[in-house]
């Protein structure tokens, strides 16, 4: 079994497991910090490529980033299994992994929030995506791991007119009341608040409002929304060192034609962009998302859904400064989410809107979780039962409840590997949709004693375009392929007597050539712009190089000998 399957690693973990496959893989791993997060923790990016077949940024490149909230370990676990597979020289497949890293390169964020992460494990369910104070404070409430047991769960006490009650034949498992339990039922009702304290309690008021912390996933500059509009954005749009590095990474980073964010939890597959109207996305962009959504499907099985309209917690109002969004209308790279983990789904349950599964739970659907969890997990995993507990402001009170990190949000140890395997097998094949330029032919030959022609062709091999995107071409990221010729001859007697010119280079299209959805009976339009003849007249005998950037497709590079 791989290490990824095995646990979920913290962050020294996560760092020895680095250090040990660039020792055992240093032809294909490498791995480097781009930048320290706001406590001093390094953010690292993996590299995975053959070294022995051009430079990283010679290739077509997939993208992947993870853990960008605190809680959502199970995307490092994702990243990690994705390294390993590929590695895996024993795998039934590792030489077709090995032949397509000699034509494409993978960039991996195993970590975006690494302080996070590290107060998760200390504390689980402690923050959003960082243990920063926030500069703006929404309530006076910090949540704490009061027991001491290495979680924060939640605290419970009796009350009227509180919104919970426990579930019939279920001692200790809270549910919302229904409307008609009017409080002159003889049931007990309860306040629930995660653990935690006041830092001013006057001695009545139990305000506990947003005390989630800064959201690195509403920093992006796309549709940036402030604090005062989006809960956790902070000031300003890459304020944060985790926020910047990670931005800035994937942006110097021009080959990148797609990319897939790793989060937990709900078994969802959302498309970007959010807060863009469908229909101007052009339609060759759209198609291409729609491809790649299938294709997650197809191997993880999650459900599909616009961060649109129909992902979205309050109806029209799309997130704002997501980073998947900004990948897609700064970058022109084709951005998308997984969301891991459906429990739901395993408990027998079916939801109508995706949100849902996060807003409501009803009696019913409480009782088939239950079963769920009593048959397959020991009970301390996903519950603490209630104690007591002298609260130093509210008096006696009760801790316990739900045990949500791996339960909820992450998948049990023993769901691990499945989970992880799927979304692997659902990324990699979204990375072989790659766009792939590559030389089809050379032809050399005298057209006299003393001048000879030399033709090249030029073929896109792969799925995307050269340029990723018309998003891509549209915001101009993404520069016109360059033709570079050099001599290799000393001998002054070799010329150049003619050259490719620079208008006549062009990006190449891909097999989906602006239309991916093909008829097998009526075929497709045909353009003829997946390839192009490049000609060059020399003077005399000797060798040159020429080499052409298509950035996302890759450069081609190739020494001819003319005479």
């Amino acid at each position: 079994m791989y290490k990824s399957c095995e646990k979920y690693l913290d962050n020294d973990e996560l760092l020895t497991f680095l250090n040990l496959t660039k020792e055992n893989h240093s032809r294909f791993f490498d791995f480097e910090s781009i930048g320290k997060s706001s406590l001093g923790e390094d953010i690292y990016l993996v590299t995975l490529t053959d070294k022995h077949y051009k430079h990283h940024s010679e290739k077509p490149a997939f993208w992947i980033d993870a853990n960008i909230h605190a809680s959502e370990v199970t995307g490092t676990q994702g990243v990690l299994f994705f390294i390993e597979r590929l590695l895996d020289e024993k795998h039934k497949d590792s030489s077709k992994h090995k032949e397509l890293m000699k034509k494409m390169t993978y960039y991996l964020v195993p970590r975006f929030s690494p302080d996070g992460a590290r107060a998760f494990f200390k504390e689980t369910n402690s923050f959003r995506s960082t243990p920063l104070e926030m500069a703006y404070e929404y309530s006076n409430f910090k949540r704490q791991d009061l027991d001491g047991d290495g979680e924060i769960t939640l605290m419970r006490w009796k009350d009227k007119a509180g919104p919970f009650k426990e579930l019939v034949g279920h001692p200790g498992v809270l549910v919302p009341r229904e409307a008609s339990d009017f409080s002159l039922d003889s049931e007990d009702y309860y306040q629930v608040v995660p653990e935690g304290t006041w830092t001013q309690f006057d001695g009545f008021k139990k305000t506990k409002n947003y005390d989630f912390g800064y959201d690195f996933n509403r920093q992006s500059p796309s549709f940036f929304a402030p604090e005062g509009l989006q809960r956790g954005a902070g000031a300003l749009p890459l304020e944060f060192p985790e926020t910047r590095a990670v931005a800035e990474a994937i942006r110097i980073r021009k080959n990148i034609f797609a990319s897939n964010s790793y989060h937990t939890y709900g078994g969802f597959i959302i498309k970007t962009p959010a807060n863009v109207a469908e229909s101007s996305i052009p339609l060759e962009d759209r198609i291409r998302s729609e491809m790649i959504s299938e294709l997650l499907q197809k191997n993880t099985q999650y459900s599909i859904h616009s961060g649109g309209d129909d992902f979205v917690y309050v109806p029209g109002q799309p997130l704002p400064g997501t980073f998947d969004e900004w990948y897609y209308l700064h970058l022109g790279i084709m951005g998308m989410t997984i969301e891991y983990w459906d429990v739901w789904k395993h408990a027998g349950m079916s939801w109508k809107k995706a949100v849902e599964k996060y807003e409501t739970l009803s009696s019913e659907n409480m009782v088939k979780l239950l079963k769920w969890a009593k048959e397959n997990l020991k009970r301390e995993q996903y519950f603490k039962d209630w104690t007591s507990y002298d609260h130093p402001q509210l008096g006696k009170i009760e801790i316990g409840g739900f045990k949500t990190a791996f339960f909820l949000t992450n998948p049990p140890i023993p769901y691990l590997a499945k989970e992880i395997e799927n979304v692997f097998e659902g990324s990699f094949a979204v990375s072989r949709m790659a766009p792939l330029a590559e030389i089809d032919s050379v032809v050399s030959k005298k057209i006299d004693s003393n001048v000879s022609q030399v033709t090249v062709v030029v073929k896109n091999v792969g799925y995307f375009p050269t340029y990723g995107s018309q998003q891509a071409l549209k915001v101009k990221i993404i520069d016109k392929p360059v033709c570079k010729t050099s001599l290799n001859s000393k001998s002054d007697d070799f010329k150049i007597i003619s050259q490719p010119a620079a208008e006549t280079i062009s990006h190449l299209k891909g097999f989906s050539d602006g239309n991916p959805r093909v008829s097998p009976f009526f075929g497709t339009g045909f353009t003829h712009e997946y390839e192009q003849q490049l000609t060059w007249m020399f003077q005399g005998s000797g060798d040159f190089t020429f080499e052409i950037n298509y950035h996302k497709g890759g450069v081609v590079r190739q020494t001819v000998i003319v005479g």
